[in-house]
């Protein structure tokens, strides 16, 4: 598959019209983002960081509408096939500037991605015009085939349940979500490593011992027993990577955390700087810790004015919310210009309190069409949190104009910037965005309450 250029790759004369257009983006300066970041993905065509946010200020510019025809109406896909690619995808962003959630550009792009061997890039197309909400189906069944493709069926199964709200009659879609979630389960148990290994593994016992171990449905005693197994082995060679792991994994089925977490942490020792395993240590620490949180949080309902026990709750969170910040701010810096690193470091940074260093990471993640409305919900409440609530009001207010159906995301925003809005003593705008929310949802929070006790008795 192709390999996707990074930031870190590019030129320094291609970072610097990076960054400019980054800070044109910033500015909601979208047309002059989109006419440095054109020319910079046609030099660059494997830039798809660059090329997500081409689109989005493309989407900007162009009122974030879809439209009936486009300039380039007259393309055709067997006129792009026998293009060289390069040229090709230079002429679709060309047509997608000024119609970027064209069904029929997409499609192209789609085409021409896996042509080139670029199957993120193919995605993206898809995605584009699932952003879009279109009324037709055929490429959201594409994008699913091709997510299921690459044995990605977590991201497949919401692909059809966005079919499925479009057209809940879609039998393709109801069989292929039921289909995904099947394949998801498989995955997770590793019965298709199973299945597929079962002929190359060692005969006899270790081969029925590692078939069982990943059969679905092994009950308590089941697992236990292989664990037993696995231990007799553990004792005789602790060096052992692949043991480590396989006893980690069945202490963390059988919600053992804190041994679990020991294995985790010994097996990371023994591999080459696994990160999938230091991430795993790190969930099995953030469970411990919401384990503790909740045991002393139901003592302290039994004893509400133990102030010792109030502050110990208060150190476990701040100490699992400092942690979240080191884990995402390594990740970080192993990759840093992935979006969705950027904002679960901006997430972890405010939820430590720091809404100040969450600020950067939210703006970065907030030019990400996928993470855009989430990034600036948090976005809005960093700048609360700061009491600039002009700044939050704006970055709220731009969020909810670019949704339309009234979805739990917009409910948040709409209530978030309500309660902006009374800080700042604009009770009637503050009540307006209460309205909005109580007329599609009278049981959301205490919009029933704001509401009608404005009208009197």
């Amino acid at each position: 598959m192709s390999e996707q250029v990074q930031e870190s790759q590019l030129t320094e004369t291609q970072q610097l019209l990076w960054k400019k257009a980054r800070s044109a983006v910033d500015m909601k300066n979208y047309g002059y983002a989109v006419s440095l970041l054109k020319p910079l993905v046609k030099e660059v065509p494997s830039f798809l960081e660059g090329r997500k946010v081409l689109r989005m200020s493309a989407i900007q510019v162009n009122g974030g509408k879809k439209k009936k025809g486009g300039l380039f109406g007259g393309m055709k896909k067997s006129g792009i096939s026998k293009k060289d690619p390069v040229v090709a995808l230079g002429e679709l962003e060309d047509a997608l500037e000024n119609d970027p959630y064209s069904e029929t550009y997409n499609e192209q792009l789609y085409h021409l991605g896996m042509r080139m061997n670029d199957l993120d890039l193919a995605a993206f197309a898809l995605e584009t015009v699932r952003a879009s909400k279109p009324e037709k189906t055929k490429l959201l069944h594409m994008l699913a085939d091709h997510y299921l493709a690459r044995d990605m069926p977590d991201e497949a199964i919401e692909v059809y349940r966005d079919i499925l709200k479009i057209d809940p009659t879609d039998g393709a879609a109801v069989k292929g979500e039921k289909d995904a979630s099947a394949r998801a389960s498989m995955k997770k148990q590793n019965w298709e490593n199973a299945q597929g290994m079962s002929g190359l593994l060692r005969k006899d016992n270790d081969q029925g011992e590692t078939e069982k171990s990943n059969r679905s449905g092994m009950t308590k005693e089941q697992m236990e027993e292989r664990l037993h197994g696995l231990y007799e082995k553990y004792n005789q060679n602790n060096e052992d990577l692949a043991v480590s792991k396989k006893i980690a994994a069945l202490l963390e089925q059988l919600e053992q955390w804190d041994e679990a977490l020991t294995f985790y942490n010994w097996a990371f020792s023994l591999s080459n700087g696994d990160v999938s395993l230091k991430n795993k240590a790190g969930a099995i620490e953030e469970k411990i810790r919401q384990k503790e949180v909740q045991l002393m949080e139901e003592e302290l309902e039994k004893d509400p004015s133990n102030e010792e026990l109030r502050a110990r709750i208060a150190e476990v969170r701040a100490a699992g919310a400092s942690q979240r910040v080191e884990d995402c701010k390594l990740r970080v810096e192993q990759n840093p210009t992935d979006p969705t690193l950027r904002f679960a470091l901006g997430s972890a940074l405010f939820d430590m309190g720091n809404p100040t260093e969450a600020i950067p990471e939210l703006q970065r993640a907030r030019n990400n069409p996928h993470l855009r409305t989430k990034a600036m919900l948090l976005l809005g409440q960093a700048y609360q949190a700061k009491k600039m609530y002009d700044l939050a009001v704006k970055t709220l207010g731009d969020a909810i104009a670019e949704l339309h159906g009234m979805d739990g995301t917009k409910k948040d925003l709409l209530y978030n910037r309500g309660v902006i809005l009374e800080i700042m003593g604009r009770k009637d705008e503050a009540l307006e965005n209460f309205k909005l929310i109580y007329d599609a949802d009278y049981g959301y929070r205490d919009v029933a309450q704001k509401v009608e006790s404005s009208y009197g008795d």
